[in-house]
């Protein structure tokens, strides 16, 4: 069985509230700077679906130029290879996340600050993955707390409100930034 992605002991009491970041990170794009977005997780397994999840939502819901959106669901490393070849200002991972904390808790943190060597649902950590692969574009994870990760096509009730609620900021917030507002 795969493990989750690990951040550091320091990680939660260092990272401000992640809707303030990440919201940051949103409206600093632009068509000529853009942000990709994306969506990790296995549609079999239960809340590590989450970030596909969000991306899903998203791509039905939501048009810009600023943010490019990826539904890589189990094969990241294709997905930030891909990547690699398109000019990014930011890369922020939408992904499940152990970290001790209450299912459905949301954290943002940049991928540097997640602890190394770490166990991932992916072949090759996100951290070194984005290091070498991107090596010019800030990395950040958005990452949530799984509750369940056993065969199931189903996120359990604090991990799709905690999905909803990151869906509505990103819709939200880019909604404003096309706007103007």
């Amino acid at each position: 069985m795969a493990e989750l992605e690990r951040l550091s002991e320091g990680t939660l009491s260092t990272t401000a509230d992640w809707r303030l970041g990440l919201r940051g990170i949103l409206t600093s794009s632009s068509p000529s700077a853009r942000v990709a977005l994306i969506g990790v997780g296995h549609p079999m397994r239960g809340d590590d679906y989450v970030g596909s999840f969000i991306i899903k939502t998203l791509m039905k819901s939501t048009k810009t130029d600023r943010v490019i959106f990826f539904d890589a669901e189990d094969g990241i490393e294709w997905t930030i290879s891909k990547l690699a070849k398109t000019p990014l200002r930011r890369v922020v991972v939408i992904d499940a996340c152990e970290m001790n904390v209450p299912p459905g808790e949301i954290v943002l943190v940049p991928l540097a600050e997640t602890e190394y060597p770490f166990f991932t649902t992916h072949g090759i950590p996100l951290k070194l993955l984005a290091g070498k692969l991107l090596p010019s574009v800030e990395a950040s994870i958005l990452a949530i707390q799984p509750g369940g990760m056993g065969l199931n096509d189903r996120l359990s009730p604090p991990v799709f409100a905690a999905a909803n609620l990151v869906s509505q900021v990103i819709a939200t917030t880019l909604r404003e930034v096309e706007s103007g507002a």
